[in-house]
């Protein structure tokens, strides 16, 4: 046997060895596969009874591949060959689909179209990977990858078929990303969270909250608060809750922080608007008004009829007397002075058979209204407020059967109902509806209402003053009264006629500010400042009040007592408080000031049985030692059961 023979039997004793005893007969070559100089030394070579063990056919073994590592070469060998007509080139299975990972582990991917097992098997076996997919896990891949590591082409199929999967020792599990979010989820139990609610409502939480629940979570919202304030004895609350909103979460830890960050951010304090409505209404009446009255007799005086005047402002002629009917008389007379409203100028002459009156008037009425209601309201809220009066009405509502009258009430004078939208760089949207009316009842019991009223959605910066509303309105009237033909003469038509001319002139403007309180400090700041002028506004009108009143005497006295007490004249201060507690005995600061000089309280026993029953209840649950006297009235003697004080003094 010469040295190549020696080398071809080592190759396939290691060969033998590496793939088991089964594949031993499938890994020896056949005889085309020995060198000439091997085969003509076994055949010259008598036959042995291991020979004729070799001999024996090869057993037949289920069809699975063996790596046989002949140098640094990778060889897939197939322990059950196929058809010489089925077999295919190698060639063009590597065209098809070709996985190759080099000594430094990066990859080169080709495949068209195959199932994403078959790449995963590709990998494993070309990367000396252990991967485990589980059945769920299916799909196609169609890639091209160049020189990427081994976890970067992993990761590229498996995306691209909504898998992943998770390393654990030296296996590489592959799943579903239904199946990974599963063992998250049951990775740990549910857990159970009360998230408290400051600003939003439970539901609204809640409904915010639904998308971010697993399949096993569950959430429980507190009692929805009643709306409005109605006014009545019908409902004070109840048992109705009293605390904040909450929410009960119950889902799985990672579920339960991503629900608790998300409330976190919508839970939020509502931003606060100051709206300032300004409503002004100018109006002007101009009545020019002129009226002549005379009176002519003929026949007769206005002696002889009788006739009586007021101030010679007007004449009012008698009775004719009997005697004078049958001869002539006459009279001319008009009524233009009376159309002319009482007030400006009246010039009378009476004289025998004449009396003449002329009456002037021009009355210029001016009136100006400004109106200026503020209100704070929170976002997306309806602020109201009302400035002005309610009269009553009744109103009757007849069926077949019966007649109700129910009370309704007309609202005049100067309202503002708004809603703000708060929106981004300082910009509000409001809804608005400012209104200015007068009106009132008539004697038939029935309102009447004149009103200026805007109805806008509006958009303004933070802090901008906006014309929303205006109105102009001139009415002239021109009225005359004469005697046909004689008013119409030049120069003397004047005195057959009157006039009178009437001017109504109406201006109403609305405007509108908004500030967005961005500094809750400073407007606390200037509302405590604002509270401080209405109590100068107080103090200055008692102060204009007559000084021997009973309030006033009882203020003097006390500031002369506090002067007093600061200069340490204690008993000049009592006496002024005296004064001051005779005058008015409920001014708290002159009492809190005399028992503070005395070091004692004055009391007097109610002589009420229920006060006197209520306080000996509440004694018997305190203890003996630690019970006060009841507003520093001596104390009572100690009872069975009780110590007495340490500074007790005997009973006598």
């Amino acid at each position: 046997m010469d040295a190549k023979s020696i080398v071809t039997m080592v190759i396939l004793a290691a060969a033998a060895h590496w793939a088991g005893p089964q594949t031993l007969a499938d890994a020896l070559p056949s005889e085309e596969a020995v060198p000439p100089a091997a085969a003509s030394a076994s055949a010259a070579k008598p036959a042995t009874a291991t020979d004729q063990r070799q001999q024996t056919p090869p057993r037949q073994v289920e069809p699975e591949a063996a790596s046989l590592m002949l140098g640094e070469q990778t060889k897939v060998v197939d322990r059950q060959a196929k058809p010489a007509d089925q077999a295919e080139p190698r060639h063009e299975q590597a065209e098809d689909h070709q996985v190759n990972v080099s000594k430094h582990g990066s990859v080169e991917l080709h495949v068209v179209n195959k199932s994403l097992g078959t790449v995963l098997r590709l990998l494993s076996l070309e990367g000396r990977r252990n991967i485990i997919a589980t059945p769920a896990v299916t799909g196609s891949v169609t890639a091209d990858l160049y020189d990427v590591s081994f976890e970067e082409a992993l990761e590229a199929i498996l995306v691209s078929n909504q898998c992943g999967y998770r390393l654990r020792g030296n296996f590489i599990y592959v799943y579903t990303n239904e199946e990974l979010a599963r063992m998250v989820d049951e990775s740990s139990p549910p857990q159970l969270r009360i998230i408290r609610l400051y600003y939003i409502t439970s539901e609204q939480a809640s409904a915010a909250i639904e998308p971010l629940l697993s399949e096993a979570g569950t959430v429980v919202v507190s009692p929805a608060s009643e709306l409005g304030i109605a006014p009545g004895a019908d409902s004070a609350g109840g048992n109705a809750s009293a605390t904040h909103d909450y929410l009960v979460v119950r889902d799985f830890p990672e579920r339960l922080d991503q629900i608790e960050k998300t409330i976190n951010l919508l839970d939020i304090k509502p931003q606060q608007v100051l709206v300032e409505a300004t409503i002004f209404r100018a109006t002007l009446n101009d009545n020019n008004a002129l009226g002549i009255d005379f009176t002519l007799l003929g026949g007769v005086d206005l002696e002889m009829l009788g006739s009586t005047s007021m101030g010679i402002t007007s004449v009012q002629t008698g009775a004719l007397p009997t005697d004078r009917f049958e001869e002539f008389n006459s009279v001319l007379t008009t009524d233009f002075a009376d159309s002319v409203p009482n007030g400006g100028v009246t010039f009378g002459v009476i004289k025998d058979h004449v009396g003449v009156f002329l009456r002037a008037l021009e009355q210029v009425t001016d009136t100006t209204l400004l109106a200026n209601p503020k209100i704070l309201c929170l976002n997306k809220q309806k602020g109201q407020v009302i400035v002005g009066r309610r009269d009553g009405y009744l109103t009757t509502t007849v069926t077949e059967t019966q007649a109700i009258q129910t009370v309704e009430f007309l609202e005049t004078g100067t309202q503002l109902i708004f809603r703000p939208f708060i929106g981004k760089n300082g910009v509000v949207r409001m809804e608005l509806h400012p209104e200015d009316s007068i009106g009132g009842l008539t004697a038939a019991n029935l309102p009447f209402e004149t009103t200026t009223e805007v109805t806008t959605n509006v958009q303004c910066r933070d802090g901008q003053t906006i014309l929303i509303g205006g109105l102009f309105r001139e009415v002239t009237n021109n009225s005359r009264g004469q005697i046909p033909l004689m008013g119409d003469l030049p120069w003397v038509g004047d005195l057959f006629r009157s006039r009178s001319d009437i001017t109504q002139w109406e201006e109403v403007i609305i405007l509108l500010t908004v500030h967005l309180v961005k500094d809750e400090d400073a407007y606390a700041q200037e509302s405590e400042e604002q509270m401080e002028n209405m109590q100068r506004a107080r103090v200055g009108l008692r102060q204009g009040m007559m000084w021997h009143g009973r309030e006033r005497l009882s203020q003097s006295h006390y500031r002369e007592a506090i002067e007093h007490y600061s200069e340490g004249r204690t008993r000049r201060a009592l006496w002024d408080l005296r004064m001051s507690l005779h005058n008015n005995p409920r001014l708290l600061p002159a009492i809190q000031l005399r028992e503070e000089i005395l070091q004692k309280r004055e009391w007097d026993d109610p002589g009420s049985v229920t006060d006197a029953f209520t306080w000996r209840v509440i004694r018997q649950q305190i203890a003996p030692g630690q019970r006060p006297s009841r507003f520093d009235r001596p104390s009572p003697p100690p009872q069975d059961g009780d110590s007495a004080p340490e500074n007790a003094e005997p009973a006598s």
